[in-house]
């Protein structure tokens, strides 16, 4: 029998430009992908809204995991879906809290600790904070579990993280901004989901590809068949202690292609 994969992939800093967002250097490897229906899922911090419009730029309509692994959209006419008598466009599989849950736990902690998140802010704060236009900020603000937001200073981080934790919450750091998400939620837990799903359907296993830049995409990569860690926007790496992880040579979009090239032999 043939292998079958699956590739997961972080966005900002890995499939995507760090600065300008741009996909364009990984194009050669997401069209050999295509080529050989391989599904290509993005697991990002990113919400819905931001996700659906970014498929729409790469032309591809498959499985997604948002905002660090709280929800799991699958579209109506893929394959998982078959089962299914009634088919919204987008079928939400998720157990994560509420985001209006996490806002109000996050407003008491801004009673002891110097945070803001993006529910605090502005569309133009938000636009400058990412880099994003003002259309694109609206839809990154558009949260459906997860609450993105910066600490002046991160001395106090070990402290939120523990009242988080006792609160059933938890507090991850991603490529921009740290992130007030549910406890025992993450983009490995998500994965392995998704991964069982397709186990399932296809009555056989997959191969887990998994390639991110940033602390919150460590787990996934460790727990994947085949981690590739690519280095943050300056040539470094966020971390050097991932076991049986990979490394790209390049940031972002450039060494995203070339890692996937080489895993395929393209």
């Amino acid at each position: 029998m043939k292998n079958k994969y699956l590739v997961f992939t972080d966005l900002d800093g890995t499939l995507l430009d760090h600065e300008n967002y741009d996909f364009s250097e990984a194009q050669e490897a997401l069209d050999y992908l295509k080529s050989q229906s391989i599904p290509l899922i993005l697991s990002t911090s990113k919400t819905f809204a931001e996700v659906v419009q970014l498929q729409e730029k790469l032309s591809m309509r498959e499985p997604f995991i948002v905002e660090n692994g709280a929800g799991i959209f699958i579209p109506s006419e893929c394959v998982l879906a078959e089962s299914l008598s009634f088919k919204e466009d987008w079928i939400k599989v998720s157990h994560a809290s509420s985001y209006i849950e996490l806002r109000l736990f996050f407003t008491a902690m801004q009673r002891e600790f110097p945070i803001k998140g993006f529910g605090d802010m502005g569309v133009s704060e938000v636009s400058f904070l990412t880099g994003l236009d003002e259309d694109a900020a609206v839809n990154a603000m558009k949260r459906d579990f997860t609450e993105p937001f910066i600490i002046e200073d991160e001395k106090f981080v070990d402290d939120l993280k523990s009242k988080a934790n006792a609160n059933g919450f938890n507090i991850v750091k991603g490529g921009r901004f740290f992130h007030l998400i549910s406890l025992n939620q993450d983009k490995s837990n998500a994965m392995m989901q998704l991964t069982h799903m397709y186990d399932e359907y296809f009555n056989c296993s997959h191969t887990k590809i998994a390639l991110g830049d940033s602390a919150n995409d460590f787990k996934m990569l460790e727990t994947s068949d085949i981690g590739v860690l690519i280095p943050l926007f300056d040539g470094s790496y966020s971390t050097q202690t991932l076991k049986n992880v990979q490394k790209a040579k390049f940031p972002g979009p450039k060494g995203w292609n070339q890692a996937i090239k080489e895993i395929f032999n393209a």
